[in-house]
């Protein structure tokens, strides 16, 4: 009775201890919003459903922003070579909207807050934040399992810190959202075993940002694969779930890269090369030369004296290897001789995976971590679940 007690008492604590800090982080991101130049495009897409006509488009969304923003935030967004061409053309601005719009079901959920009365500019940090709120929340109900209440708080509190939640609530991108519907997915899967939930919200995540199809696509395919290793019948619910999510999610990506015209090489030159006015009119034939360059670039700030500051991806990694050295042996048995489906071991290799490709693809070492969020909640709950605390069982 009295141990039950005590857990009690810490899981109030816990509790408590929890809305603080949701409460500052909530604060924090609604008082010191970063408006960068993704919030006018992002903006634009509220237009664009409406109106096809880019002057109109142009206009409306300049406007509401010069009306919603002070002075100096309105001239950042117009300031500098780039953004002032955008602001000049709203031809070309027009033409970038395709590369902002092939994130479906974010510019869904804005166009929905745009139509329920909100204002799109303010609806952006609102569909940062509340997506971070809720991956602590998910975490949380993680860790718990694992660990005792108020250190699975503290865990969640640190991974926030070092996985820099308090940047990712508060700027005009979709990169909150889309760990969320990731780390949702896992925590059904890993957590709940709710192979519906969890291939409904991984499939999803792909209509939030293309690039999910890097770990999504792998991790439904070991799925398929590790069930019928175990002799499990094909025949089943939970198959038809895993390789009916694995067709949906390739058959998404080529959809909606198809849709909106994505091109690798040109958006690769765009962001790490030469911002391209007329992003329609690009014409520039893949370079290994110059591509070479970026990766080379890339790998000096990733490994200079200082890298931690730009990223802290090595530092998940150390995370990561550290706890899978803790028990090598059991973790290479499971992957050889699965005893269940899939197992957070199995699962954070795939995070290896998703690294690699993004410091190939797009090696933007100082915003790297934006991408990567999700993973490195996998990460840190994979390290908890190597060294569980819980009094309790």
């Amino acid at each position: 009775m009295r141990a039950f007690g005590l857990t009690a008492i810490g899981t109030q604590a816990a509790i408590v201890l929890l809305a603080i800090y949701l409460f500052a982080l909530s604060w924090f991101a609604l008082t010191n919003p970063i408006y960068t130049w993704d919030v006018v495009p992002y903006v634009a897409t509220t237009f664009s459903a409406d109106s096809g006509d880019p002057a109109a488009i142009h206009e409306a969304t300049y406007e509401l922003l010069r009306r919603s923003l002070n002075a100096a935030q309105f001239n950042s967004l117009i300031g500098g070579e780039y953004a002032a061409a955008m602001y000049a053309s709203p031809e070309n601005f027009a033409g970038q909207l395709s590369m902002y719009e092939i994130k479906p079901l974010y510019v869904l959920f804005l166009r929905g807050l745009a139509a329920a009365g909100a204002n799109p500019v303010y609806g952006i940090i609102w569909l940062s934040l509340v997506p971070s709120l809720l991956i602590c929340l998910i975490l949380f109900d993680w860790l718990r399992n694992l660990t005792d209440p108020v250190q699975a708080v503290l865990v969640v509190i640190l991974f926030s810190i070092g996985a820099r939640l308090f940047d990712l609530s508060r700027v005009p991108t979709p990169d909150s959202f889309s760990a969320l519907a990731v780390i949702a997915g896992l925590w059904c899967l890993l957590a709940r075993r709710w192979a519906a939930g969890a291939v409904a919200l991984l499939c999803l995540s792909i209509w939030i940002r293309t690039n999910n199809i890097l770990f999504v696509a792998p991790l439904l395919l070991l799925l398929c694969w590790n069930h019928l290793r175990r002799g499990e019948p094909s025949q089943s619910e939970e198959f038809y779930w895993y390789g009916g999510g694995l067709a949906f999610s390739a058959l998404s990506w080529f959809w909606i890269s198809a849709v909106f015209d994505y091109d690798w090489w040109r958006l690769f030159y765009h962001t790490l090369i030469e911002s391209q006015v007329d992003i329609e009119a690009f014409a520039e034939p893949f370079s290994l030369a110059l591509y070479l360059d970026v990766l080379r670039s890339g790998a000096v700030q990733l490994f200079a004296s200082g890298a931690m500051i730009a990223t802290v991806l090595p530092l998940f990694l150390l995370l990561w290897l550290i706890s899978w050295c803790g028990n090598r042996r059991g973790n290479l048995a499971g992957i050889v001789r699965p005893e269940k489906l899939v197992s957070l071991a199995d699962v954070s290799l795939l995070c290896l995976l998703v690294f690699a490709a993004f410091l190939v693809l797009f090696p933007l070492i100082a915003g790297l971590d934006r991408f990567l969020t999700a993973y490195y909640g996998l990460i840190t709950v994979f390290a908890v679940s190597r060294f569980p605390t819980r009094t309790d069982r």
